[in-house]
């Protein structure tokens, strides 16, 4: 663990917090490089010992003719992400800088405060191992500074107590800065661990919603289906009495009876393909669409699934309805709805389909004059598994699945009904933005 650095930990994470405050370093790096060359080209062109001297600034060309390279270097570095190397070499420069230009103007020069703050930025950031070496290197150049020959007003007695002291405030910084580095490095572990977590929880999610939304058409699907096979049945009847009476007749009689079963295949073909439609999942994307196309659509497919004793009505308005929701989703829940009505009539009856628009919402009926629903239960009818039917014949996902739509929508369901009165089942769904904005 000594050995961890907080520029690796940040580079395996990949976040983009990551690559701005690598940007920023790494200009950083390129205008420090750049400035300590034009520094060094002043001082040697502007003073006669411009190379090395305690009165020139910066204390001269050398300190940063030997740190520009490093930071060219580190800014290289920062440009193929290599974020540890980057790191340790602009540390290594600054160091340098530091050391170097401070060595001419003797132990007391204010510049070696800054050491205490660039040890505790490299344990912080390089590692505990990384930055405890360039802190010994820091202090050993102090140290050597203060056995130095001094000036006569300073004793050397002071000088080597003014380098003990701040050797020690050095070394107690970077001894600081492992600390931290511990806690910075372990708290980001942790909350690098709990967003992985909270990642593999979401997709986890939106893998189980998936499976349910394919797991609530199951019922419907296998109600719908028994409908289906009732048609094709008669369907099959009808193919059936063609062949027969064709095999009898003469030529033309059977070219006419071969179109009559082309066409009968043609009008029971969408029965199956609603069924493979129910039966494959979808993503549950929302998008902007018209109800009444969609009612208008779904009449049609349902036209065919219901028996002929069973009358099936739709009403329109003559102007689009724009919504947001899905259309998948919305079908499934009027399959269910529908299923339901089927189920309440006993033999011959009515159902009724209705898109009602109002100024904000978009309302939409499936009604019947079926057996009805007692009123106690109405607040019940939505609950996941409760059922009125028999045993073996419904789970009780049915409602469920269209107050589960309706929600996810921005919308709502409503019922009304009576025993032996029928049922009214109401959906309400908020216009788009748009259309509201036009009205």
């Amino acid at each position: 663990m000594s050995q961890e650095s907080l520029f690796g930990f940040l580079t395996s994470t990949r976040l983009p917090v990551v690559s701005s405050f690598a940007a920023v370093i790494r200009w950083i790096s390129l205008g420090l490089g750049v400035a300590g060359l034009l520094h060094a080209g002043y001082c040697l062109m502007a003073w006669e010992d411009g190379w090395w001297s305690a009165s020139l600034p910066w204390s001269g060309a050398l300190p940063t003719l030997v740190s520009s390279p490093l930071f060219l270097a580190a800014w290289w570095y920062w440009r193929q992400k290599l974020l540890q190397r980057a790191a340790t070499i602009l540390f290594v420069a600054l160091f340098a800088l530091s050391i170097l230009a401070n060595w001419p103007r003797g132990t007391f020069s204010p510049a070696w405060y800054l050491h205490p703050f660039l040890s505790l930025l490299a344990t912080v950031c390089l590692g505990v191992i990384p930055g405890l070496t360039l802190t010994l290197l820091a202090v050993t150049a102090l140290l050597i500074s203060g056995m130095r020959p001094v000036p006569s007003e300073a004793l050397p007695t002071d000088l080597w107590k003014h380098a003990a002291s701040l050797a020690c405030v050095t070394l107690a910084s970077a001894l600081a800065g492992a600390i931290a580095n511990r806690l910075v490095f372990m708290a980001l572990l942790t909350a690098e661990s709990q967003r992985r977590k909270n990642f593999e929880s979401s997709r986890a999610l939106r893998h189980r919603e998936k499976l349910l939304r394919h797991a609530l058409r199951v019922e419907t699907i296998g109600d719908l289906a028994g409908m289906v096979c009732h048609q094709l049945r008669n369907t099959f009847q009808v193919l059936l009495g063609h062949v027969t009476l064709g095999g009898i007749a003469d030529d033309a009689e059977r070219v006419r009876r071969l179109k009559l079963i082309e066409v009968t295949l043609d009008e029971s073909r969408p029965l199956l393909d609603q069924l493979m439609l129910m039966a494959h999942p979808d993503e549950g994307t929302t998008s902007q669409c018209d109800l009444g196309s969609v009612l208008q659509h779904f009449h049609e497919q349902a036209r065919l699934v219901l028996p002929k004793s069973i009358d099936l009505e739709c009403s329109l308005p003559d102007e689009p309805q724009l919504v947001m929701l899905n259309p998948r989703g919305l079908v499934h829940a009027l399959w269910n709805l529908v299923i339901n009505a089927r189920q309440a009539i006993q033999s011959e009856g009515r159902i009724t389909l209705r898109c009602i628009p109002s100024r904000h919402h978009v309302w939409i009926e499936v009604s019947d004059n079926g057996s009805g629903i007692a009123k106690e239960l109405h607040e019940r009818i939505f609950d996941p598994y409760f059922t009125t039917k028999p045993p073996g014949q419904g789970t009780g996902l049915g409602l469920t699945a269209v107050a589960r739509f309706a929600r996810s929508s921005n919308g709502a369901v409503a019922v009304e009904s009576e025993p032996g009165r029928g049922a009214t089942f109401r959906l309400q769904f908020p216009r788009a933005a748009r259309e509201i904005q036009s009205a």
